[in-house]
């Protein structure tokens, strides 16, 4: 089973602002959106909120300067009221502009409920998720592509990993693939994101090919994340919304189911990671 025939793949630059797409009669007054897309897991560091505001239809979305918010009230609140504070770019990075990092480091536990608490721009924003178990992935193994031999899109990247895991069939789990080349986030065409059932995956995981490649030398590392359902029908409305080709017996565009209150756009998820990486030798 090929991973790029199993898993569903979503453009990531689409998930937020076309969330929000349907029919625009003027496309330089359109009511600026807030999207909050925040994480919590149970690994160190990876906790994070990120604020920002949708802009006009000629508006400059890469701007982070302009498009941040930050002086956002951000908690994240679990179902024991331990309670985390979120500051805004503690760092001063340029890059970090628009992201909230907890006060006080912490990391997510198994079968806890999170609720995320925003207050920006004189409104208030929820939402709640809960951190479920994740597949672990036993090991990588790798292998020649024949066809990326013949015609190699980078020179000596004509390998795959393989995954091999096993898929607990006695509970209904969603995950989120992250593949990776020497510690950078990689994808068969930029910026996809992967994801699937366990029907997809099956209980028997036996060597699901990356859908990137590797040379010699090269660090593979794929990482799985948990999801609850929410999640998984937020990216599946995604899949929808990006097929949907406007034609007379197309569905009506509808905006992205969320787990976010108030009219927000993004989403709160909170996920279990498993990893596993190896170096590609002779």
């Amino acid at each position: 089973m090929h991973m790029r025939n199993t898993l569903i793949i979503i453009a990531l630059s689409l998930i937020f602002l076309s969330c929000d797409k349907g029919i625009v009669l003027d496309l330089n007054d359109m009511e600026p959106k807030i999207v909050i897309e925040g994480l919590v897991t149970n690994r160190e560091g990876r906790q994070y909120v990120k604020i920002t505001h949708t802009v006009d239809f000629y508006g400059n979305a890469e701007d982070l300067s302009a498009t941040a918010v930050k002086d956002a009230i951000v908690t994240v609140k679990d179902d024991l009221d331990n309670t985390y504070v979120f500051v805004h770019n503690p760092n001063s990075d340029p890059d970090s502009i628009g992201y909230y990092i907890p006060e006080d480091p912490f990391t997510g536990e198994l079968g806890r409920t999170y609720t995320l608490n925003v207050q920006a721009n004189g409104q208030a924003y929820t939402a709640v998720d809960q951190l479920f178990s994740v597949i672990p992935i036993d090991k990588l193994e790798y292998r020649v592509n024949e066809e990326e031999e013949k015609d190699p899109q980078e020179a000596g990247k004509i390998y795959e990993a393989l995954v091999f895991a096993k898929e607990p069939q006695e509970t209904k789990d969603y995950y989120l693939f992250k593949f990776y080349r020497n510690d950078s986030i990689m994808w068969d065409s930029e910026n996809d994101v992967y994801y699937s059932d366990d029907e997809f995956l099956a209980e028997n995981i036996d060597g699901v090919p990356s859908p990137n490649f590797y040379g010699i030398g090269d660090k593979a590392k794929v990482e799985a994340y948990s999801l609850t359902r929410s999640g998984f029908v937020f990216y599946a409305d995604l899949v929808k919304l990006i097929n949907n080709d406007g034609g007379m017996f197309g569905s009506i565009p509808a905006n992205c189911r969320t787990n976010l209150s108030n009219g927000a756009l993004g989403f709160f998820q909170v996920s279990a990671v498993s990893d596993k990486e190896m170096v590609l030798t002779q």
